[in-house]
């Protein structure tokens, strides 16, 4: 299996890495296929990610991709990043990654979508404090629709 160097920088030189004191998100997963663990925080000011930070026990693809995200919504406006329909907000989260990292080996294509569902999470308990149960709950209803995203690249495998 081989890795992209965008994926092996990002996993040697992780940018990002750490705890945050008092998040306004906080976003947990462990992946459901390989068990990586990802915390995401997150430090949203006039509805615009400031700052987001990862914690990750898991493998370079798992790491490369929290490190990947959390550099590409910093400074994004939430209503940018949560626009459009259900499937285009997914693909567009899990896009950022992918198309950083370059080539993710099937047996490794789980990685991004649990990075981008412990970004939902946190985006959804933000909400809650923001009073705005409305679009918490949108948010909170694409987290399952992820799952269809952890299947891919099974058939290559296989």
């Amino acid at each position: 299996m081989e890795l992209s160097e965008k994926t092996i920088e990002h996993f040697r030189n992780p940018q990002n890495v750490g705890e945050m004191e008092n998040p306004e998100g906080l976003g947990t997963i462990t992946n459901p296929v390989c068990g990586d663990l990802t915390k995401l925080y997150l430090r949203v000011r006039g509805g615009v990610v400031e700052d987001a930070k990862f914690l990750s026990f898991g493998c370079a693809v798992t790491i490369a991709s929290a490190s990947v995200l959390t550099e590409k919504i910093k400074g994004k406006e939430i209503s940018q990043l949560l626009s459009g329909s259900d499937d285009e907000i997914i693909s567009r989260l899990i896009g950022l990654i992918e198309s950083e990292l370059g080539e993710i080996p099937a047996a490794k294509l789980h990685c991004p979508p649990a990075t981008v569902q412990a970004f939902l999470e946190a985006m959804a308990g933000y909400m809650e404090k923001e009073r705005d149960p409305q679009f918490s709950s949108r948010i909170k209803g694409l987290i399952p629709l992820v799952s269809s995203y952890y299947k891919r690249g099974e058939e290559e495998e296989g």
